[in-house]
């Protein structure tokens, strides 16, 4: 993360005080038409943005903006965790402005209305036009960026755990191929790396699909025509398991006597299968408080370069009768 250019960059750039830029910038009197132009001037070279924490310093006013990107809205997963963080931004005083990152428009729309990005959504093409707000990244480890981190590998180590000692003995996964073909080539996900050691010599296989109720059940079913042995399926998330469900379903298949279910996510909606859906949940309250949390102390520097801070949110069982 850059440094941001200050008003103390402008200051010197132009020749005046700091004061004489804030009453250039917020429009105020008591300054010459020729100052507040060169002031202007410097502002466009140096390609300042004064902050809404400085202006509300002005206006006397104390709400600050935050904008969610996240990879689409046709997931739940992601509608949910804009409603946490519109009820934790609310706690705070914030507004939010919501945007997928498939809108063209996110980037200079962000940058300039408003004063913290919280990101859940890696892809550089977004990132690398931002532009100028501060970025909290939601769900990931990297110790130079700010960051709320899930724990899910704990959850799937647990879950593993749990169905062998329900009985389970051969294991397979679901995987996302979403975004994540290189080439044409699948790459498998984080989530399938920590499954496969968790589950050790008892991971028999996987199959991949897209992160829809559709391409979910299509490819549990391929799973179980390549491995008609297994007992026990991870699913990427919940609404791909929500297809394994109803596949297992609509072709006799016993869940969980003949083999279990279980996805990522904690839905509510997913009891609204038969059986109901077992899930690792994941705490998206927890997860938006901490990022606003991460977004507040960025506000209480002025929304400047300050040393990357982290916080991590653990994930729990959810059982259900799937599994």
């Amino acid at each position: 993360m850059g440094k941001r250019v200050t008003i103390l960059d402008v200051a010197a750039e132009a020749g005046v005080s700091r004061q004489t830029v804030t009453r250039a910038v917020n429009g105020m009197g008591d300054i010459s038409e020729s100052t507040r132009r060169r002031v202007l001037e410097a502002v466009e070279r140096l390609g300042y943005r004064p902050s809404r924490f400085a202006r509300n310093l002005v206006t006397r006013q104390k709400q600050h903006a935050l904008g969610l990107v996240v990879a689409s809205f046709d997931n739940p997963y992601y509608t949910d965790i804009a409603a946490s963080m519109l009820s934790a931004a609310a706690e705070r005083g914030w507004q939010v402005i919501l945007a997928s990152a498939t809108d063209d428009a996110v980037p200079s729309m962000l940058s300039s209305q408003v004063d913290v990005v919280v990101m859940h959504y890696t892809g550089s093409a977004v990132r690398e036009t931002v532009g100028g707000p501060p970025i909290v990244y939601l769900e990931t480890g990297h110790p130079d960026v700010h960051a709320v981190e899930l724990d899910i590998e704990s959850g799937i180590v647990a879950i593993v755990d749990a169905l062998r000692e329900r009985g389970a003995r051969r294991f397979g996964m679901v995987d996302s191929g979403h975004l994540r073909r290189t080439h044409g080539n699948y790459v498998p996900t984080p989530k399938r790396q920590w499954f496969e050691r968790a589950a050790g010599d008892q991971f028999v296989g996987a199959a991949v699909g897209e992160e829809s109720i559709a391409d979910g059940g299509r490819a549990f079913g391929e799973l179980l025509e390549r491995h008609p042995e297994v007992d026990a399926v991870l699913v990427f998330n919940d609404l791909m398991a929500l297809g394994a469900v109803q596949h297992a379903h609509a072709h006799g298949v016993d869940v969980p006597g003949a083999v279990r279910i279980v996805g990522i996510d904690g839905l509510a909606f997913g009891e609204a299968v038969s059986p109901p859906l077992t899930s690792i949940a994941l705490d998206r309250h927890a997860l938006a408080a901490n990022a606003l949390e991460i977004a507040q102390i960025l506000a209480e520097a002025d929304f400047g370069r300050i040393d990357p801070v982290h916080r991590k949110v653990r994930s729990d069982i959810l059982w259900r009768e799937s599994a």
